[in-house]
């Protein structure tokens, strides 16, 4: 006896302890091992799509899909390249005004029509009208330029054709 205490009632109180302490764990364990269950149910339903692949499978399927399109989204750039080299020498500019030649006619039956290319290279074409005769002149227009004396509605409408705003701009490779 130690100190006045019975040494097998003291052992088997330890055992007692040591077993309640170890089916506490157990309990314990057994709860955790609840929670990791749900855990891993729940993470595997978020890591599939609608279709029951993973998401990293199919990530990876979206990944090559990009980079096949970004070899057409290059292509597509390169023939835009082409087609707007293409559709600087293609008329595109487009000027026109009509008038009266004479004092004693009315209707504004003369016109002036100018059209440029992408660099601004064209001709303008004008009719004067008569009552009695209608003539045509065309005029070749260089870099924005004409070689020959224009009239005041040739100017114009080669002036307007400078100014049009119908081109075609690429859109930026980014």
């Amino acid at each position: 006896m130690l100190y006045g205490l019975d040494m097998p009632i003291v052992f088997e109180a330890a055992a007692g302890i040591v077993g309640l302490i170890l089916i506490l764990l157990l309990v314990y364990i057994i709860i955790l091992n609840r929670r990791v269950k749900n855990l891993d149910e729940k993470y595997v339903f978020f890591m599939q799509d609608e279709t029951g692949k993973s998401i990293e499978s199919k990530l990876r399927e979206d990944v090559a899909e990009l980079r096949g399109l970004q070899g057409a989204l290059d292509m597509i750039h390169n023939t835009q390249k082409d087609i707007l080299s293409v559709q600087n020498h293609c008329f595109r500019k487009i000027g026109f005004v009509k008038y009266n030649a004479f004092d004693n006619i009315g209707n504004n039956l003369s016109f002036a029509f100018t059209v440029l290319d992408g660099k601004n290279d064209g001709f303008c074409l004008s009719s004067v009208y008569g009552r009695n005769e209608s003539r045509i002149f065309a005029k070749p227009i260089v870099d924005g330029k004409c070689l020959y004396g224009m009239s005041e509605e040739e100017k114009e409408s080669l002036e307007n054709a400078l100014i049009y705003q119908g081109d075609i701009q690429a859109v930026q490779k980014e």
